[in-house]
């Protein structure tokens, strides 16, 4: 197959993707925690699981008897304790062989992670003492509660308790709390309201923690589009109102809540973590068409930047999902990629949007110069491939205005300061959203070149990781880990654009063109792997537009090479 038959196939396929309304959305995969929560909701709530449920349960036991955190295959022993907990419920009022038969098949596992003995404590498998910590560990946590407003933010997030306990209820309450990560306050809160409403019982404090919850809903019923926290929050609603916690809108919030989770199942049976991610699919689709350079694409383009300029945040960000004027925050990998998408589709560099965007992004820089997902220092820290995509962004509208126009160089500088400075001394960049070392290279790669610094130490020394970890097939893979594994197209994409960009000679970039050639299904799409990264509880996600758009962008470099 040749470079133009390859990318013709792929942009047809990406097509595929598009919505009459203008947006690009691919169906994830499903992932453990969110499904195991999905399902002990179904069951407070009197319902019988289903059979797709249960088969989902049953096929996603790997030969270990291990359940992973995603669609990887992998073992997590969390994961798998997990699932355990959620089948041994079913078969309390429901026998099944199956069941039977992986549950015989599980290794069997000592409980650590406190987030599951909660699921554990909850079902009567376990006392809710076990969740306590003793007396000395109780007491150097109060003190670290104490001195954590006193450091400085940058170090905050290095700061966890121990996995095996919960924290204490009093935690709620305190600075420490606001200091938290935007997720980590969502899922905190109701679990939080779980331990209270079985253990020390005070209605003032459920009340409060309920109150919390109850106002930090999404208008669409979710709580921050997340399957996990959405779960979670349900479960603490009922058994708030089990223990006699009045609200007029509980009952809402319950219905609200189940009926969105009850969109979250995917089609293999399972659920996902978010329904979609569709804020990042549609720009990285818009970007990836521009980059074939057929204007006959246009119409596609301009439609979905239309979708995009309609689902931009209040104040001026995009959230990762389409939900404007509600309460999911806007991050900055979104609203970075949403800008530089509506600047490739042919909007004006002084359309409001974009303006409002760009304060947005300037606004939210960190002090070190680099960006992260969402507040520097509440729990953020800065990330590689989110600075990198701001960086496009901010030279795409340099490139575009008028000379005598703000320019944004002062903060492009900054952020090619920190990147910099963010290599590890083995030479690559670790990322925290795609999988991971091949990502954050790649992109820091294509952020230094692009400002000019391509003959720079750190670009060298990029190239030459990427060039020692290429596997012998050409192509490139690794776990959410990091460590080196099976090849896959999306990594092997982005790392071939990031060398044809520094060197459109590259061998490596040669050999990474080849294998992308030599995997490319007939009707123009590409196997999907699972590269997209959420956090410790949750894994990975499989996103089927991953494919075609990185590939789009390495194949289009290398035909214009």
């Amino acid at each position: 197959m040749t470079l133009h038959e390859s990318v013709s196939g792929s942009i047809s396929h990406l097509l595929k993707f598009q919505r009459e309304d203008g947006r690009f959305e691919g169906e994830l995969s499903a992932n453990t925690f969110p499904t195991c929560a999905y399902a002990l909701v179904q069951m407070t709530l009197g319902r019988p699981v289903d059979d797709d449920l249960v088969r989902w349960f049953v096929e996603s036991q790997n030969e270990k008897g291990y359940w992973g955190l995603d669609a990887s295959g992998d073992s997590d022993s969390e994961a798998t304790l997990f699932a355990e907990l959620v089948l041994k419920e079913i078969q309390r009022t429901d026998y099944r062989d199956d069941i039977g038969a992986a549950l015989v098949k599980a290794p069997k596992l000592p409980l650590n992670l406190w987030i599951v003995k909660i699921m554990y404590a909850r079902c009567g498998h376990i006392s809710w003492d076990s969740l306590t910590p003793p007396a000395f560990l109780s007491a150097v946590m109060r003190v670290g509660e104490w001195l954590m407003p006193l450091l400085p933010k940058s170090l905050l997030s290095r700061f966890k308790p121990p996995d095996q306990y919960a924290p204490p209820v009093r935690l709620f309450y305190s600075a420490v709390f606001e200091s938290l990560f935007v997720a980590e306050k969502y899922t905190l809160v109701p679990l939080l309201l779980i331990m209270e409403t079985h253990t020390q019982k005070r209605m003032n404090v459920v009340a409060d923690l309920a109150n919390w919850v109850l106002e930090n809903r999404c208008d669409d019923g979710s709580w921050f589009k997340v399957g996990l926290i959405t779960a979670v929050s349900l479960m603490s609603l009922l058994d708030a109102k089990a223990f006699g916690y009045e609200n007029p809108d509980l009952e809402s919030a319950i219905q609200d809540g189940d009926d969105w989770l009850q969109g979250l199942r995917a089609s293999s049976g399972g659920c996902r973590e978010a329904i979609n991610l569709n804020v990042w699919d549609t720009a990285l689709s818009v970007i990836s068409l521009d980059a074939v350079g057929a204007d006959k694409y246009r119409p596609q383009m301009e439609l979905a930047a239309s979708w995009l300029l309609e689902n931009q945040n209040d104040d001026g960000g995009w959230a990762f999902s389409d939900h404007p004027g509600g309460k999911l925050p806007s991050d900055a990998d979104d609203t970075a990629l949403a800008t530089l998408a509506l600047l490739k589709a042919g909007v004006d560099v002084g359309n409001d949007a974009v303006r409002k965007s760009l304060r947005w992004l300037k606004e939210y820089q960190a002090e070190d110069g680099g960006w992260g997902t969402y507040v520097p220092g509440a729990g953020d820290v800065s990330c590689v491939s989110i600075t990198s995509h701001v960086i496009e962004a901010c030279l795409a509208v340099n490139e575009l205005q008028e000379e005598d126009a703000d320019s944004l160089l002062g903060e492009v500088n900054k952020a090619v300061g920190w990147l910099k400075t963010a290599i590890s001394s083995s030479g690559c960049w670790d990322d925290l959203w795609l999988a991971r070392n091949t990502y954050g290279t790649a992109l820091a790669i294509t952020a230094l070149v692009k400002t000019g610094h391509a003959d720079c130490d750190e670009v060298r020394r990029g190239i030459r990781w990427l060039e020692q970890v290429q596997n012998p097939d050409g192509g490139w893979g690794e776990d959410m880990k990091g460590n080196i594994g099976p090849s896959t197209v999306e990594q092997t994409a982005w790392s071939t654009y990031a060398l044809l960009l520094a060197d459109a000679e590259n061998p490596a970039a040669g050999k990474g063109v080849e294998y992308l050639l030599g995997h490319q299904n007939p009707d123009g799409s590409w196997p999907a792997s699972c590269v997209g990264i959420y956090w410790e509880v949750i894994g990975g996600y499989i996103d089927p537009t991953y494919p075609s758009v990185f590939s789009l962008m390495a194949l289009s470099r290398a035909s214009s090479s």
